[in-house]
């Protein structure tokens, strides 16, 4: 009996064991199986930071060789199946040799250099005289290297001896008191930093080389000065916001020196035709307190990327919101890059959806705005609804690539689709970020700034240059003019809205 009641107690120990065991094994699966799903998203990570540094950044369904599979989607003509059956109906043909890219000479100075033969040499071998027969002429572009020239401004005086009077002269007014350079040399220096991406010191040994020894912190100075002396421009241009109907927002970041830490660089972009302008202003922060403040009293359609910053702009009855196209196939283009290389997923699917509704911006690029309207709500919006269905019933992991896209696509829907109701408003907000790349790419080579308050008065410089940019004035002759007009906003004799780029009279610069 008493073994028996052992053998019991020995099998309800094991049974207990089994269990503790399968319990365990279970729960040790369940953290393979998490930690698994860690080590995935972090390859997707790694290949897709790869893929963004050495690859491709096309997003087109050509270059992505995509494969449209599913019947069911709506037929819509695509440029990229019209270049696909082109590419093979049309048998190869070669191209006529032509010379290379011709320069237009007409607006340059013309120096002409005759070549004669020697006296001695026009007389022919048979002893007769050679008489004139016509000429060729063959034509080089030289380049003359800029050069440096001192300006004396010599006020003659007058004196009455009688009355002991003394007249002078009066001396024109300077853009920078006590400054020995010109307007149109710190407008020189200044667009060859905010334009071309010239850094300050590289500026000074060049001009080093030219015999002028200028020191980067002397330029440095005058174009501090001169952000200065223009920073009635900067208020006369955030006064128009709330006047134009739409605008654009992003940002993107800036490193200061003093202190050490990352800022942002806020633009907004007006899209109306008569009142295009760029405003660019930094913060510290990328809080949404930044947009509110500048956005206060706008009234209007905007139009911005998914970020979380402009939500409570969303929630305002007077502001009429737009998504970015761009930032959502982005997301889907990463998916197909990484983590569906045999491209027949639903991600390629919709992406193909989604470069349809770009293919049809390309057909109505042309279009007024009425028209627009009504070819979006004919083409587009079966696309649309196709795009619906098929992000509600795709089941994925939310941290995965495709889960992100899916996520961004769902949160964004309303304002993704708002587009199609406004015929002026584009499919995306890539026109600000056309305006922030000359930004990106200058802070290559310059990397920082050295405090807020520089990178508050290199925003002003940036927001004039490519508002000059967009309103086809050259940012050179602009920035000498304003220059010599600042003493002019300062008593008021000029209004500073007519001074904008948007509003000057182009003619001045003809």
């Amino acid at each position: 009996m008493e073994i028996l009641q052992k053998t019991q107690e020995d099998c309800l120990s094991s049974e207990d064991t089994i269990s503790f065991l399968q319990a365990k094994i279970d729960s040790q699966q369940q953290e393979i199986e998490s930690l698994q799903k860690q080590v995935d998203w972090f390859k997707d990570q790694f290949n897709l930071a790869s893929q963004r540094h050495f690859g491709k950044s096309s997003e087109t369904s050509v270059s992505l060789n995509l494969v449209l599979f599913d019947e069911a989607m709506p037929k819509q003509s695509s440029a990229d199946d019209e270049a696909a059956t082109e590419e093979k109906s049309i048998a190869y043909v070669r191209k006529k040799k032509t010379k290379g890219r011709q320069i237009d000479i007409s607006k340059f100075p013309k120096e002409q250099k005759v070549h004669d033969l020697e006296d001695n040499e026009k007389i022919c071998s048979c002893g007769q005289a050679l008489e004139p027969a016509g000429q060729d002429v063959s034509i080089q572009v030289d380049h003359i290297p800029e050069t440096f020239q001192v300006i004396e401004h010599i006020s003659l005086k007058y004196c009455c001896r009688q009355c002991e009077t003394i007249k002078s002269a009066k001396k024109p007014e300077t853009a920078l008191p006590k400054c020995t350079a010109t307007p149109g040399f710190i407008a020189e220096v200044i667009t060859k930093k905010y334009e071309y991406h010239l850094p300050l010191h590289r500026q000074s040994k060049m001009f080093a080389q030219l015999g002028a020894n200028i020191p980067d912190n002397t330029l440095g100075n005058w174009v501090m000065r001169a952000a200065e002396a223009l920073e009635p421009l900067d208020k006369a241009a955030r006064q128009q916001i709330p006047n134009v109907n739409l605008l654009q927002a992003d940002e993107t970041k800036i490193k200061t020196l003093k202190p050490n830490k990352d800022g942002y660089l806020w633009g907004y972009h007006s899209g109306d035709s008569h009142n295009r302008f760029i405003i660019f202003e930094y913060a510290a922060s990328r809080g949404a307190q930044v947009p509110n403040q500048t956005l206060n009293h706008f009234r209007g359609k905007l139009q911005t990327d998914g970020y979380s910053g402009y939500n409570d702009l969303r929630t305002k009855t007077t502001v009429i919101n737009f998504g970015c196209w761009d930032h959502c196939r982005r997301k889907f283009t990463d998916v197909i890059k990484v983590a569906d290389k045999e491209k027949k997923g639903k991600a390629a699917e919709l992406l193909l959806l989604i470069n349809q509704l770009y293919e049809i911006e390309r057909e109505a690029k042309d279009f007024d705005v009425g028209e627009r309207k009504r070819y979006r709500q004919e083409k587009s919006k079966p696309i649309l609804d196709s795009i619906q269905d098929q992000i509600v019933a795709v089941s994925v992991l939310p941290k995965s690539l495709f889960g992100v896209a899916l996520t961004y696509i769902k949160n964004q829907w309303p304002y993704l689709t708002e587009y199609i109701h406004h015929g002026e408003v584009p499919i995306s907000n890539c026109w600000i970020e056309n305006q922030i790349r000359p930004f990106a790419v200058g802070r290559k080579n310059w990397m920082f700034t050295g405090t807020p308050e520089s990178a508050k008065k290199a925003a002003l410089l940036y927001s004039l240059i490519q508002s000059c940019k967009m309103n086809n004035i050259q940012p050179r002759a602009y920035l000498e003019y304003v220059l010599n007009q600042t003493h002019a906003m300062r008593r008021g004799d000029i209004s500073s809205t007519l001074l904008l780029p948007q509003f000057i009279d182009k003619s001045i610069f003809s």
